[in-house]
């Protein structure tokens, strides 16, 4: 668990009196220092009031988001609110720049959005468009310091997706890095900072904050695991050996993905803290909904799959009854004689036409 700073204590106290007296405090940037904060966005997701209102009008669901770089949200949504369209989303944090000098936000997404950094408006396209890229005007940050940031969002109908990115001093213009948030100051999280499917496809790993005791069993009991919009089911939950603040969950059936490991999409976690997940310290883990990378690279085959190349075919290919003496281009046909007569479902070429 996330100690809160004294600083930020007092920070929430003067902002609170400051509200009694009918006053608003100017967001001003802060130094990070003392305890770290976790690294990531508090994401409110919102149902509209009715189609086409792109407004916020009932809170459905509170996600911990690492950051805003969505190639789909379509399934994300879904979970939120029960729909994937007439959907708003709200995320707020704080940014923390790694260098000092000006930096260009900018936003492209499908459908509106708007985002503000240090208390400035800088992008508002709330707009029902899709995928027209935004550019702010460059603003000056300071190394180390910490500025609000808040991004909305809407999503009218159709396809679904959101990237937040930024051009740091002397950088190129990429996704804005997870290790670069915090979330909102007096925001007190416990859940999962991270998600990911590992490698094997076959291994779902949850990385906390704090060191966790070995889980009870039956904790995915209290899991539910979404890929590519479809739940998937778990098996045994235990801690990692490489570190106790992390959790590995079994997979029962592989997430197939590419070689690389770079697909698009995510896992979403949601925990309703009845599992008896705790910390070392005896504090209990509340609930939660996290997401993160699939970083599989299990592929569907056979089991000769692996042996079959461009260069050499398998030893069962090709099958006797499509050989022939000569081939010439053109159409197929079903065909292949089986005691004298045609086998169907089977490939052939015609053979080539032999003059009289």
């Amino acid at each position: 668990m996330c100690i809160r700073p004294l600083r930020d204590r007092l920070a929430l106290f003067v902002a609170a009196a400051l509200g009694a007296a009918g006053l608003a405090a100017a967001p001003v940037a802060t130094a990070v220092e003392d305890t770290p904060g976790i690294h990531g966005l508090k994401g409110e997701y919102y149902t509209q009031s009715a189609p086409g209102a792109f407004d916020f009008h009932e809170l459905k669901a509170t996600a911990f988001d690492p950051q805003v770089d969505f190639d789909d949200l379509e399934s994300r949504l879904r979970s939120a609110t029960g729909r994937s369209d007439d959907v708003s989303v709200r995320w707020t944090g704080r940014i923390v720049p790694e260098r000092t000098g000006p930096t260009t936000f900018s936003v492209v997404g499908d459908n509106g959005f708007r985002l503000r950094a240090d208390g400035k408006l800088v992008i508002d396209h709330w707009v029902d468009d899709w995928d027209r890229e935004q550019s702010a005007e460059p603003v000056e940050l300071t190394a180390g310091k910490a500025y609000g940031i808040r991004i909305e969002y809407f999503e009218h109908y159709g396809g679904s997706d959101l990237h937040v990115r930024w051009t740091p001093p002397g950088g190129t213009r990429t996704a804005v890095p997870q290790s670069t948030f915090l979330l909102p100051a007096g925001y007190d999280y416990d859940g999962a900072v991270a998600t990911t499917v590992l490698k094997d496809g076959r291994t779902l790993r949850l990385d906390f904050a704090q060191e966790l005791k070995a889980p009870p069993a039956g904790p995915t009991d209290h899991l539910r695991t979404v890929m590519g919009g479809a739940a998937w089911p778990l098996g045994r939950a235990r801690l990692d050996p490489a570190g106790p603040a992390s959790l590995l969950v079994a997979l029962k059936e592989p997430v197939v993905d590419n070689k690389d490991g770079t697909a698009r999409g995510s896992a979403d976690v949601r925990y309703d803290g009845a599992g008896g997940l705790s910390g070392r310290d005896g504090d209990v883990v509340r609930s939660f909904w996290s997401s993160g990378a699939n970083k599989s690279t299990h592929r569907l085959g056979t089991r000769w799959g692996e042996d079959v190349t461009p260069a050499g075919a398998h030893r069962e290919y090709p099958r006797p009854q499509l050989t022939r003496d000569e081939w010439k281009n053109g159409p197929q046909r079903r065909a292949g004689l089986h005691d004298g007569h045609p086998r169907p479902g089977l490939l052939a070429r015609r053979p080539a036409h032999r003059p009289e």
